[in-house]
């Protein structure tokens, strides 16, 4: 760890040369996300309590019969399988269509949770470095159970408490009744492939330092470098939490920073700072330059949108075709893609200790790869405006490459698929999908430097990381896989 004093210089050396306080919330962040330095828990600690979480707290999933579920039952007219509360999320059906023609191209089951919940992160200033209060969560879909979690991560259903059990812990910061200062708050997507318009409130505030926070057993004080660390860890840190941190913007001021200073600065205390050379070689280029102008891309993005080839219309699940389905699972009848379960959980640290719901199981892991370019003074994304029909606008920028390898034929791979092993990974981890709905799912999350990188294919777009970072401060235009790659920065 770096030592309170150095701490102290550091922010002061950043506070003159982006000419500001040094209790600006960007530069805080920025702060917090160079080093590890944290009173309260190192990262050796973080992990080893990850750890004895999952070695001892009792939580287990069980696959069942989908009759045997107690508060779920299949819709009469529909057979939509459904919560008898007409609360939390249904298992619908979906046609797509093309869209001149007006003809079927597939069906599919897709999960449909019209709330929209709450994804929130707490910050407090602790000993001078800014903290995130992490929740260690259990999700009946984790590989290892437990991964870090915003401080709060609740749908409207849970923290209505429609379920009958305890309230959802620190909402207090998140919903007005405590003041905080707001450091992003925005409507975000998720899983369009999978889910039905499924958007998420993400939320970043920050208390005041004399607040008294009581840490519960399962949460803990973590820095935002801590964080990207534990990134680096395979299904360590839970897809939610990735999605709020990617939307951190550093930048200050529309005043650019001066490239060669700021590199200067952070070379002075390279000691105590842990991000890799690359890490700090992009974030100088973007903090180096005036924010960008996105119109190219948004309009990019909507000409792509209008002008989409596909659309979409909800059914009812008796009527999606090409899908078998009995008691124990909806299964697609060419064995690709993926499951619909049924599945009772037991926990001990939930607000209920034990439920029933249908469960999504993709039958392999996924791909999910950003390929960038590395010149003198820019480095370029390469992003797809990907079509994904359970997206409120059907089209969100994407990664280079997203996708599950085994659903193709060897023939007709993505675009780009055969880069993935010929270049240089700076980043490169197992990555969990979002736990509450999808069962036992990750995806090879991977960021590679490719000198030659090209857009070389329709619908595929270089980028720098300002304009992704511009594009974040709106909704709906970067998707979940995306966001998760970009929370490396």
């Amino acid at each position: 760890m770096g030592s309170a004093r150095s701490l102290k210089n550091l922010i002061s050396d950043l506070s003159k040369l982006w000419g500001t306080h040094t209790h600006n919330p960007q530069l805080k962040l920025f702060v917090s996300a160079l080093v590890d330095h944290n009173p309260r828990n190192s990262t050796e600690e973080i992990i080893s309590w990850l750890k004895e979480l999952n070695g001892k707290q009792y939580f287990n999933v069980e696959e069942i019969e989908f009759s045997a579920m107690q508060q779920w039952a299949y819709n009469s007219q529909t057979q939509d399988l459904e919560h008898k509360s007409g609360k939390f999320f249904s298992i619908t059906g979906m046609e797509v269509y093309d869209a001149q023609s007006g003809k079927r191209v597939w069906d599919q089951p897709i999960i449909d949770q019209p709330e929209i919940g709450v994804l929130g992160i707490l910050c407090k200033e602790i000993d001078g470095v800014l903290c995130l209060l992490m929740q260690a969560k259990a999700e009946p879909g984790n590989l290892n159970t437990y991964q870090l979690s915003p401080t709060v991560q609740a749908t409207r259903s849970n923290y209505l408490q429609v379920h009958g059990g305890r309230r959802t812990k620190y909402l207090e910061f998140f919903n007005g009744d405590k003041p905080v200062e707001v450091v992003l708050d925005q409507y975000q997507s998720e899983q369009g492939a999978r889910f039905l318009h499924k958007r998420n409130r993400n939320i970043l505030v920050i208390c005041d330092q004399e607040e008294d926070i009581d840490c519960s057993d399962n949460y803990r004080w973590i820095t935002l470098g801590q964080l990207k660390t534990l990134m680096e860890i395979d299904n360590t840190v839970n897809m939610d939490s990735r999605s709020i941190i990617s939307m951190i913007d550093y930048a200050i001021s529309d005043c650019p920073v001066d490239a060669k200073r700021l590199l200067l600065v952070l070379n002075e205390y390279r000691d105590m700072i842990i991000r890799s050379d690359f890490w700090i070689k992009t974030i100088c280029s973007y903090l180096s330059k005036a924010k960008p102008d996105i119109s190219i891309a948004r309009n990019s993005l909507t000409w792509r949108r209008y002008y989409q080839h596909f659309g979409t219309r909800r059914k009812a699940l008796r009527s999606v075709q090409d899908w078998d389905v009995n008691n124990r699972s909806m299964d697609h009848k060419s064995g690709k893609y993926f499951q619909v379960l049924a599945v009772r959980v037991t926990a001990n640290n939930r607000e209920v200790d034990f439920w029933d719901q249908p469960i999504i199981r993709q039958r392999h892991h996924g791909d999910i790869a950003l390929l960038c370019n590395e010149c003198e003074d820019e480095i370029g994304f390469l992003v797809h405006m990907k079509h994904e029909p359970g997206l409120y606008d059907m089209i969100e920028y994407a990664p280079t490459v997203q996708c599950i390898a085994e659903n193709y034929d060897n023939d007709h791979l993505p675009p780009y698929y055969h880069l993935l092993k010929s270049g240089q990974a700076v980043y490169s981890a197992y990555q969990s999908e979002e736990g509450g709905r999808f069962y036992q799912e990750c995806s090879r999350n991977q960021i590679i430097v490719m000198p030659d990188i090209r857009e070389r294919q329709i619908g595929f777009v270089l980028l720098n990381l300002g304009h992704l970072k511009q594009m974040l401060q709106y909704q709906q235009m970067i998707n979940v896989e995306l966001r998760s790659l970009l929370a490396y920065f």
